[in-house]
């Protein structure tokens, strides 16, 4: 399925889908959107988004400075995770990756939400990389930094951040232990949005090898959890999954 990368300009002129995504940087909510599209076989042209810059040319086509952002023929420019995957599910609807029993539907949405929304554990992780860099004129002078800390908040609550990254990988964690007792090694019965995510997801923890995930050393480095707390709270059995899924279903290396 092409994914070939457009300018801003190209995709405007063109038709069906379009994704914004974030360039050269393992951005979880990005590369779970690509990995939906991969799995539908959706073909689509890739827009990079810049982090921490204006953007300009987006913003005047999409209104919106971020990423990942979803264009599908004239409709409205869609940047939320739930929009997206609603999205992707009407305009493919095979192979599913919502379930189809109410209960586990809800079950879905609502761990996505601790996983991907504000105050999840998303949120949390990034938050707590903002807080975690040296207190310097350096630093502080970043252009690009400054506009992401306006964007997304710093200075929070480090005792909350943690607190709420634990709860969701345990959350997620207990989850997939229960599945695996009942002879699944998925969060549902078949691939779900939610196995994409959390494969994904686990970059904020443990980045993929970086010829996998070929990014700065810096960058790489960056990515990983180094707080002790919130490591302990990391069941082996998560990163299990994020191997499992990428090897099955998801783009190797990534192309960021």
């Amino acid at each position: 399925m092409p994914s070939d990368k457009a300018t801003v300009d190209d995709a405007c002129k063109a038709r069906a889908m379009r994704l914004v995504v974030t360039e050269g940087v393992p951005n979880p909510w990005s590369e779970a959107a690509k990995g939906m599209l991969r799995v539908k076989r959706i073909d689509h042209l890739r827009v990079a988004q810049f982090p921490g810059e204006a953007n300009e040319e987006l913003v005047r086509w999409t209104g919106l400075n971020n990423s990942p952002i979803a264009i599908w023929n004239d409709e409205p420019p869609r940047d939320g995770w739930s929009a997206i995957i609603a999205l992707v599910e009407r305009i493919a609807p095979v192979p599913a990756l919502i379930p189809v029993r109410e209960a586990e539907r809800a079950a879905m949405f609502g761990m996505l939400h601790e996983l991907c929304d504000e105050d999840g554990f998303g949120w949390n992780r990034r938050l707590f990389h903002f807080n975690s860099l040296p207190d310097s004129p350096e630093i502080n002078a970043n252009k690009g930094l400054v506009r992401m800390r306006g964007k997304y908040g710093h200075g929070g609550d480090m005792a909350h951040c943690r607190h709420r990254m634990i709860a969701v990988l345990t959350l997620l964690g207990e989850r997939l232990r229960s599945q695996r007792a009942a002879g699944c090694d998925l969060y549902f019965g078949e691939l779900s949005a939610l196995d994409i995510y959390s494969a994904c997801f686990m970059a904020m923890v443990r980045p993929l090898p970086i010829d996998l995930c070929p990014t700065s050393p810096e960058l790489h480095d960056s990515y990983g959890l180094k707080d002790a707390e919130v490591l302990a709270a990391v069941d082996p059995i998560l990163l299990t999954h994020r191997d499992m899924v990428y090897d099955r279903w998801l783009e190797l290396p990534m192309r960021l």
